[in-house]
């Protein structure tokens, strides 16, 4: 029986280091093929899309310029209206120039008459 026990033992730490030899073998293939993929990614982003920052700023400023100019005359266009508009009412509105409601002063009133003195209090009735 010890025999078949020493056995045992045996082929069990021949098995566990047949399994930590494996994982390290998965663990190193892993490792590498994720280090393929990574340089392998970034080579063909590199190669595809050349990033220019600066060209896509200018083509963007020429397209917006267009626009901002646009609304900037609209702008000018409302804020000559507005003042046209206030214009008119200072001249036609309530106080204007052609309607005019200023009235010189109005001289004080007379002085009044003084007050008759105050009745006293009325008469007691008599049964």
């Amino acid at each position: 029986i010890e025999q078949v026990l020493e056995e045992l033992r045996n082929q069990n730490n021949d098995q566990r280091d047949l399994l930590n030899a494996l994982s390290e073998t998965r663990r190193a293939d892993t490792s590498r093929q994720h280090e393929e993929l990574v340089s392998t990614v970034h080579a063909t982003a590199n190669e595809q899309v050349p990033y220019n920052v600066q060209g896509y700023l200018d083509e963007f400023s020429k397209a917006l310029a267009s626009e901002v100019q646009m609304l900037l005359g609209e702008v000018g266009k409302l804020c000559e209206d507005e003042l046209g508009y206030l214009m008119m009412k200072s001249k036609y509105g309530p106080g204007g120039e052609f309607v005019s409601d200023w009235q010189p002063p109005m001289p004080p009133p007379p002085p009044d008459a003084p007050m008759p003195p105050p009745e006293g209090p009325p008469p007691p009735d008599e049964p």
